[in-house]
């Protein structure tokens, strides 16, 4: 990698657009069910080693990051059996996100941003909320197409970082290639989804991590998201 100072304007922009792509797919990751290649990553240390690669490549280091790092650090220290440390993961992930009755944290931003003290207001249904529809049209008006064996609502929040990630992507692609119609576009796309969705609930959801895991994995998640989010959106 070249310095920063080495780098043309262009180039900047193109390695911190592939930054930004790399933390927004990092962060869907860990908001899926975990697996044993995430639990490998996290153990190794090349989970953590990308998370601060990226924090610096877009210039995000402060006194918040190097507190994540030394999480991450701990988190890889703190652990003698993988086994275990996977079954913990994945029932802190439920008890989280997808508890039948009582998430601790709702993952779709329908039901993160319902208020159920607001006078007349009934619990919005997942699908085919307007949280969910408006996620959609973002997606297809981008040329993404929902898989068919995706069974989420458009509105996950690990969808949601998909898509910033994707849209980052495609922004360095065209960075790239010096077609600056195609970059305005990825940028009014962001700059839409942004108002219209992440910032009405992005760093509210990780913040809510950090206070409401029980699990050193999920509050590094959380301080992750919302030091990441605090400076995109």
């Amino acid at each position: 990698m070249q310095s920063a100072d080495k780098l043309t304007a262009n180039e900047l922009e193109i390695e911190r657009s592939i930054a930004a792509s790399d933390m927004y797919r990092l962060l869907a990751m860990l908001l899926n069910l975990p697996t044993q290649e995430m639990v490998d990553g996290i153990l190794n240390g090349s989970f953590a080693e990308d998370v601060m690669a990226i924090f610096e490549e877009l210039g995000f280091m402060d006194n918040r990051t190097e507190t994540i790092k030394a999480q991450l650090d701990a988190l890889q220290e703190g652990i003698s059996d993988k086994a275990e440390f996977f079954t913990a993961m994945r029932q802190e992930y439920t008890r989280l996100f997808t508890h039948p009755k009582q998430p601790a944290v709702e993952i779709y931003e329908t039901l993160f941003t319902f208020k159920p003290e607001t006078k007349n207001q009934q619990k919005p249904t997942l699908f085919i909320s307007p949280a969910a529809m408006d996620a959609q049209r973002c997606y297809k008006q981008a040329g993404l197409m929902k898989s068919k064996e995706a069974n989420e609502p458009e509105d996950h929040m690990a969808t949601e970082m998909e898509f910033m990630a994707y849209l980052y992507l495609q922004k360095a692609k065209a960075l790239n290639e010096g077609n600056q119609e195609e970059v305005a576009k990825r940028d009014e796309q962001v700059k839409e989804f942004n108002e219209l969705h992440l910032q009405k609930w992005g760093v509210d959801f990780f913040e809510s991590c950090i206070s409401s895991s029980e699990s050193g994995v999920y509050q590094t998640l959380g301080q992750i998201g919302s030091a990441f989010l605090s400076r995109m959106l």
